[in-house]
């Protein structure tokens, strides 16, 4: 009687952990794609490094990169935390600034140019300051069409950076994952007031590097399909009665 009440107790144990766990995982993928632009030319930098800030003859540089959310994660999955890490190679005299991470709202590119600080010439389809896809397609605005500040981070001294994990930047991912469609990735761009800006500008390393490209962590977690815990609680509770009436018959034949 003990025996059949333990296994009863132990099937609704199961039940309960039935109706609330989740499975998960923690993943980190490189980029899909990322490039610079320029503002004082329509330049890019599709094979470089990547080029943000203000130089101190007051041209920006913007990073762009995109990472495939909806390819590497669970469709259906909640997107607990992220993080991003990035490798400064370069700065510009102006040491410490603040920058900004934005969605962009705009399908853009990367081809194949490569250059310096200053970029180099566009390629078909590369993104530059005028255009998202060079040269069919323009931003609507110059500089990128992106939306509100979904990250901050303070960059100074070369070396490895991870950004936290922030609400917006949670958001945004999980709006890649629900909605692949809308997945342009992020602008980095400085945050400093309108001009004149601080020099600010500096150089990260990029997919095309050796070592310490851009690393998006996800942290997710996966509810399955109710259809597929009522079989695995039924497999446990099944498993149970099983061991119940073994016991039984092995203790009828006195072992």
């Amino acid at each position: 009687m003990r025996r059949l009440q333990s296994v009863f107790i132990g099937a609704l144990m199961i039940a309960a952990l039935c109706g609330s766990a989740a499975l998960g995982g923690t993943i980190s993928i490189l980029p899909s794609q990322d490039n610079s632009i320029y503002s004082e030319s329509d330049n890019s930098n599709a094979l470089g490094g990547l080029f943000t800030g203000v130089t101190p003859s007051g041209g920006e540089r913007r990073a762009l990169m995109q990472f495939n959310v909806a390819g590497n994660v669970p469709a259906g999955a909640i997107i607990n935390s992220v993080s991003l890490s990035l490798t400064q190679t370069k700065v510009g005299p102006g040491g410490t600034a603040d920058f900004e991470f934005h969605p962009l709202m705009a399908a853009w590119g990367q081809g194949t140019s490569i250059g310096s600080g200053s970029g180099g010439s566009p390629t078909s389809g590369d993104a530059t300051w005028n255009y998202r896809l060079y040269n069919t397609d323009t931003w609507s605005s110059p500089g990128g069409d992106f939306g509100g500040v979904s990250g901050t981070e303070t960059f100074s001294g070369n070396g490895q950076y991870t950004v936290g994990s922030q609400a917006g930047l949670v958001t945004d991912v999980q709006n890649w994952l629900d909605s692949p469609g809308s997945n342009f990735g992020w602008i980095l761009m400085n945050s400093s007031p309108p001009a004149p800006l601080p020099t600010s500008a500096r150089q990260f390393a990029s997919s095309e590097s050796g070592s310490g490209q851009p690393t998006l962590t996800i942290d997710f977690s996966v509810v399955p399909e109710p259809s597929t815990w009522i079989l695995l609680c039924a497999a446990a509770i099944f498993a149970s009665a099983y061991k119940l009436r073994n016991g039984r018959f092995c203790t009828a034949l006195g072992k």
